[in-house]
């Protein structure tokens, strides 16, 4: 199965886009919302609030806003939660991905770079969008100050970094059109798979 990466930093808009490839009938794996789902089970959550303590408990309920209160002004931090969710995000990717047909499927995150994920993928994309964009994207979806979005913004690598990293580029701003870009994406992994090439054949600098 041939596997694909789909990153960016916040605010670039991966769900949209996502979306947009799943409609070309690709599966989309969503980390991010596996991420959240962790917090349900009991195992994982108590330990988190071993780790981070009582503070993320509020009125008996997982308060997502508190804990990320605290990792994104932490690094070391951000670190642990880190190594607790991301080993299960993959396993669960893993075992998703065994059970689709298409010939390629999508895994959506913001730090597949980040993690050192590159080497689960084939392909990986990004998508690039202006700064001043992003942040007026995340301060109206997530309700929180600039100095909030710029916080999150800098823990994590810069757009250029991961540019140049990746195989292919999305370019989203608010005037070029997407869908022209995303469907020249797509029939060249497509074309890619019909002729057999591999991840190994790629010269990518890592």
């Amino acid at each position: 199965m041939y596997s694909v990466g789909l990153t960016s930093g916040i605010g670039c808009g991966k769900t949209l886009i996502s979306k947009v490839f799943n409609t070309f009938g690709v599966p989309v794996f969503n980390s991010d919302k596996q991420a959240k789902e962790l917090y349900k089970e009991k195992e994982f959550l108590d330990q988190v609030v071993h780790i981070f303590g009582n503070t993320i408990i509020e009125k008996g309920e997982f308060c997502p806003q508190k804990l990320a209160d605290i990792v994104f002004n932490d690094n070391q931090a951000l670190e642990k939660l880190n190594s607790l969710i991301h080993p299960k995000v993959l396993e669960k990717y893993k075992l998703w991905q065994s059970k689709q047909t298409f010939p390629y499927t999508i895994l959506e995150s913001a730090i597949i770079f980040e993690i050192g994920w590159q080497n689960h993928f084939d392909r990986i994309i990004n998508i690039e969008t202006p700064i001043e964009i992003a942040i007026e994207r995340v301060k109206l979806r997530d309700n929180i100050s600039q100095d909030q979005v710029l916080q999150r913004i800098n823990n994590q690598m810069p757009w250029q970094t991961k540019k140049k990293l990746s195989d292919y580029n999305i370019y989203h701003d608010n005037n070029t059109m997407l869908l022209p870009q995303i469907i020249a994406i797509h029939e060249n992994i497509l074309e890619q798979i019909k002729n057999g090439t591999v991840a190994y054949e790629l010269c990518r600098p890592y």
